[in-house]
This record gives C-alpha cells, sequence and structure tokens, in this order.
C-alpha cells in the first residue's frame, strides 16, 4: 500500500500573508513517489524596476460640481513582463510553442475575397497587423501538467495612437517580438490565475506556486529516473517525438486581452526609441517597398510585372499576366472565337 501525505498550501501560507496563484488553494494527497515543489517569488513593488506597474492611478477623496463624494482609491498595480517572468520560473512553465497565426483584421478580407471569387495577392496591402498563439506546460499540483493557450493581436492603429514618430518607428520594428511577448504573458496570467490589478499592499506579499515533481529519495523512481536519463528519445517516445498539432489558424474573436497597454511598450524591445535612417521616420521604409515589388509575378513566365498590370490582367484574365503573355492569352481568344 502506497502511502500519501496530506498538503495543504493554503493553510501552511494563509492567504492574508500570501498571494495564492494557480491550484494551490486546494487540498491534495500526495502519493510518496511525489513530492511538493513549493516556490516563494517576491516581487519588487517599486514600477521602476520593472516588476510591477502603475494600472490606475488613485485619487484622494473629493465632492464633484454635483455635490456628489467620491472616496479615495489606491493606485491599482499591475504585474508587468519582468514579473511574470520570475512567477513562471517559479512555477515549473515552459513555453510549449510560439504560431503567427492571421489576425482579425486579415479574416475579414480573407472571408470578403472568398465570396467574391477574385485572386488574392497576400501582402499587396499595407496592413501591418500581427497575431501570435502562444502555447506553454503548466505543472500542477494534482500531478497533471496541463496545456494553456493564450493569442494576442496587435492591431496597430489602436495602439500608435499619440506614439512620436520616433517611438512608433521603433514599435514598428519590433512588433512581431511584442506581440509574442503579449501572448505570453496572458498565458502565464491564465495559467496562474493572476489578477489584472493589485494593490500595493497585496503586491507586497509574497506570491506562492506550487506543483509536484518525482520524488528522487524514493528508490523506484530514482531507479526509473536514472533509466530514462540514458534511454534515446525513440525508446522514450517512440518512433514519432512527441508534438503540438494546430488546430486553429485565426485569432479566436472571444479572446480575452493580456494586459493593457498603460505598460511601457519600451520594456519589450530592451533598447530606447531611435530616429529611423533616412529621415522619413517609418523604418525601413523605401526596402519595403522595393521588396514588394518582386511579390508581383506573371502566372505565365515569372517575370515581375507592375502592381497596375498584375492588378488589370486579374481583373481581365483571372490571373496575373504580364503585357507579353496577355497579347498571347488574348489573341488565342481571337482565334478561338474566329473558329
Amino acid at each position: 500500500m502506497k502511502s500519501v501525505n496530506e498538503l495543504s498550501i493554503s493553510k501552511q501560507y494563509p492567504a492574508t500573508q500570501y498571494n495564492l496563484l494557480g491550484n494551490t488553494d486546494v487540498m491534495v494527497e500526495v502519493p510518496d513517489i511525489k513530492a511538493p515543489v513549493v516556490q516563494v517569488v517576491r516581487l519588487d513593488p517599486d514600477p521602476r524596476k520593472k516588476d510591477v506597474y502603475i494600472q490606475q492611478k488613485g485619487h484622494k477623496a473629493y465632492i464633484d460640481d454635483e455635490g456628489r463624494s467620491h472616496p479615495e482609491t489606491p493606485d491599482m498595480y499591475a504585474i508587468a513582463k519582468n514579473g511574470l517572468k520570475k512567477l513562471a520560473d517559479g512555477a515549473g512553465i515552459k513555453m510549449v510553442s510560439s504560431e503567427h497565426v492571421i489576425p482579425t483584421t486579415c479574416q475579414k478580407c480573407v472571408a470578403a475575397n472568398r465570396y467574391s471569387g477574385k485572386v488574392v495577392q497576400c501582402g499587396s496591402c499595407r496592413n501591418k497587423d500581427v497575431a501570435f498563439r502562444i502555447t506553454i506546460s503548466v505543472p500542477q499540483l494534482t500531478g497533471e501538467v496541463l496545456m494553456v493557450e493564450d493569442t494576442h493581436e496587435v492591431i496597430i492603429d489602436n495602439v500608435v495612437i499619440g506614439m512620436s514618430t520616433k517611438q512608433k518607428a521603433e514599435f514598428m520594428k519590433h512588433l512581431p517580438q511584442i506581440c509574442e511577448a503579449k501572448a505570453l504573458n496572458g498565458a502565464i496570467r491564465t495559467a496562474l490565475h493572476i489578477k489584472n490589478t493589485y494593490t500595493l499592499d497585496e503586491i507586497r506579499k509574497p506570491f506562492v506556486v506550487a506543483y509536484l515533481v518525482p520524488n528522487l529519495n524514493h528508490d523506484d523512481v530514482k531507479r526509473a529516473a536514472i533509466e530514462n536519463m540514458f534511454r534515446s528519445s525513440q525508446k522514450l517516445f517512440g518512433s514519432v517525438a512527441p508534438s503540438i498539432q494546430q488546430v486553429e489558424t485565426r485569432v479566436p474573436f472571444g479572446s480575452a486581452a493580456e494586459a493593457s497597454y498603460g505598460e511601457d511598450l519600451s520594456d519589450y524591445i530592451d533598447g530606447t526609441y531611435t530616429e529611423a535612417s533616412g529621415g522619413s521616420g517609418v523604418v525601413g521604409q523605401s526596402q519595403e517597398q522595393e521588396d514588394r515589388v518582386s511579390d508581383f509575378r506573371c502566372d505565365k513566365c515569372n517575370e515581375v510585372i507592375p502592381r497596375n498590370v498584375w492588378d488589370y490582367s486579374v481583373d481581365h484574365y483571372d490571373r496575373p499576366l504580364c503585357y507579353k503573355c496577355q497579347k498571347i492569352v488574348r489573341n488565342g481568344q481571337r482565334g478561338g472565337m474566329r473558329k
């Protein structure tokens, strides 16, 4: 008969003194082949240290113009990128996959063109919105390992409002990195049940995360661990390595927002804003326009063609053709009519 130990995190770490994250507020029976890992993580409450930031600015008690009294409200803090990383490391969270998926703005375009029946040259528009889906593995106090997924998209027009030319240029240069980091943060928040905001007193309390790992003090577990250490990946996983299957490639419309944009976006690009070269204020704009030219090619001879020729050919021949190939197709159509 296997012995078990009763573990109650909430008794050892009362909520009055600690912030309990994940499923640490439950009582579990731990078999002797498992061992609990309890991590106590402290976040620096000073926003200058980048663990947290002020999400909502509080105000003193006041009476408005209509004579209604308003009580004093405190500053409300949210956990920033650095703080979330500390909590994720303490909780044993690992990133399993990162996928670039279709943003909602592109989904609307695809749907509209699907019903119009026209050929769509994706990337020919000026839309630069991006979306990422992150999957993470989260060990539990019950011994399970859960897969948590979160999708975040950045609609540029909603984000760059109020940015200077320098800020926008730097933001656009690091856009995929920022979006991916936001999706990862959203997954961590979901996995650990992290609240949107905390008071200063709550932020000062240590955060507690807990999960189970194999008990290496148990003889059978130790022996199995040593054997597994020297096995090949084929013996461990079979002939096919484990993988994450992609089920959906679009941003779910009900996807929860990761965090407010009250957080300083410069934390995600690890540098200061700099003026783009060339004085245009947009990073790599001329280079991007040159690269766009190669996207428009003749469907018959693969020659690069101007954008207006590409559009005309798609409208009249249902396929992109250069002048020469348009003439060949046109003559062929006339010859068919004469016959």
